[in-house]
């Protein structure tokens, strides 16, 4: 999957992308300032070092050679700015060598930006595509950079959007090396429960973490579907009008022995059912009990955990 972005003329394309500290010797004010951390040029500052430029004097070197402020280079060095690729054959020419020794790739390597970066699970937020994928970041992107998809890292965790959201705005964003996405069926919940409200507050909550929900009202409806295929994870009330879902909890078993099945039931807390009862069956058939009003979230997470077969086919 390949994507473009619109470089402005003689704007920051940076090298090499590893994760960035703020370094005590170049937090300061001083430009000349050794730093013991390469920041994002490692390359182009060991090759300085092997002309015979000393790391303290390395700012000032560039700087001339540039026509730049000295303040400006220490910035590029930082990584609070970049070195755009004009700028980069500058200093090549001078010391009679080639871009890429300075940005530390083989000649001729086909990666210009990322260096070897590893692909990293990111989330996607991009209309009609899976929620995730595995993410090779690019380059850092200048204010003035448009790129129709954008990177941008949020803790630990890379979120791809539209270049043009507004939730990457006054974020660091980054352009995209590769995308790789790969589109498997959501899983398949089956949802027994007789009263419509709560099975619209269930069905949305599992929804929203990707699962597709079927929602049934009695266990004859939800038998049908099970002689027609199974499902993946079960979400059933304990109490369904004057009886139990007992019976669709055996019929389920009998089929499937380890497909997470979860009860959900108010049972306890009203008296209508006795911990001494409900317990012991649902150990003995290895289900959940989740006592209402009970988060969603627990509930999805526990649906997950146990959602290691094969979608049944």
């Amino acid at each position: 999957m390949h994507f473009f972005c619109n470089h402005s003329y003689n704007r920051a394309v940076p090298l090499l992308l590893p994760a960035m500290n703020d370094d005590p010797d170049l937090a300061g004010s001083n430009p000349d300032a050794t730093s013991l951390d390469d920041g994002p040029y490692p390359a182009l500052k060991a090759f300085l070092l092997s002309r015979g430029v000393p790391r303290h004097k390395q700012t000032a070197e560039v700087a001339g050679l540039l026509g730049l402020a000295k303040t400006s280079v220490f910035r590029k060095f930082k990584g609070e700015s970049s070195f755009s690729l004009p700028e980069l054959k500058v200093i090549a020419d001078h010391f009679a060598t080639d871009i890429d020794t300075l940005r530390g790739l083989a000649p001729g390597h086909a990666d210009r930006g990322t260096a070897g970066a590893t692909a990293e699970p990111a989330r996607l937020h991009l209309p009609g595509l899976p929620a995730s994928g595995q993410l090779q970041p690019g380059p850092l992107l200048a204010d003035d950079d448009v790129c129709d998809l954008v990177a941008v890292r949020i803790g630990e965790q890379w979120h791809v959007h539209v270049g043009t959201a507004p939730e990457v705005r006054g974020q660091v964003r980054h352009s995209i090396a590769s995308l790789r996405l790969a589109s498997a069926p959501r899983p398949r919940v089956a949802l027994l429960e007789d009263d419509d409200n709560a099975a619209a507050v269930v069905a949305m909550a599992l929804e929203g973490e990707g699962m597709v929900v079927q929602t049934h009202k009695t266990s004859a409806d939800l038998s049908a579907s099970l002689a027609r295929r199974p499902f993946q994870a079960y979400v059933i009330d304990w109490l369904l009008g004057a009886g139990t879902a007992e019976a669709a909890i055996r019929q389920i078993r009998a089929r499937q022995p380890s497909a997470p099945i979860a009860i959900t039931t108010g049972a306890l807390h009203t008296g209508a059912e006795t911990e001494g009862s409900l317990i012991p069956f649902a150990e003995q058939f290895s289900v959940g009990i989740f006592e209402k009003p009970f988060r969603q979230a627990v509930l999805a997470s526990y649906l997950r955990r146990g959602m290691t077969e094969p979608s049944p086919r």
